[in-house]
């Protein structure tokens, strides 16, 4: 197999936070891309992948969470589940970490980044990239090894 070429343009990279709250994942409906998504966002200068994550949690929901250690090899910040790359339009490719946060409540702050909310299970029953799916699914089974 060969490597996928170059991406033109701009690359910036970004976050992911598939919030848990009582056996469930919080997804979106993004108002501009019109689907269903995790909250996140792109990394600010001077900030890890993680500090990123918290504030976009905090931003986009009004939540704070607790990030699991553990999951990956020594080193991986906690929450840390993957990585995928994606375009996004005008702001070029996506390079995304993308992290589990344990919330406490779901009772979210408004955003005007979204129109809709619901906590999903697997299978997700809504309309959404297959990586969201496929992230979904590894955040709800990464509850049952903490």
């Amino acid at each position: 197999m060969s490597p996928p070429a170059p991406w033109p343009g701009r690359r910036a990279f970004s976050v992911s936070v598939f919030a848990r709250c009582r056996g469930r994942v919080l997804l979106v409906r993004h108002r501009r891309l019109a689907t269903w998504l995790p909250a996140g966002g792109e990394i600010e200068a001077g900030e890890t992948p993680l500090e990123a994550a918290r504030r976009e949690l905090r931003e986009e929901t009004g939540l704070t969470g607790v990030f699991p250690a553990g999951l990956g090899v020594d080193g991986t910040p906690p929450g840390l589940i993957g990585y995928e790359e994606h375009p996004a339009g005008s702001k070029g490719l996506h390079m995304n970490f993308a992290f589990v946060a344990d919330v406490a409540t779901r009772e979210l702050r408004a955003c005007d980044e979204y129109t809709a909310v619901r906590w999903v299970g697997d299978p997700v029953p809504v309309e959404c990239p297959v990586n969201v799916r496929q992230l979904v699914r590894l955040a709800l089974l990464a509850a049952r090894t903490d």
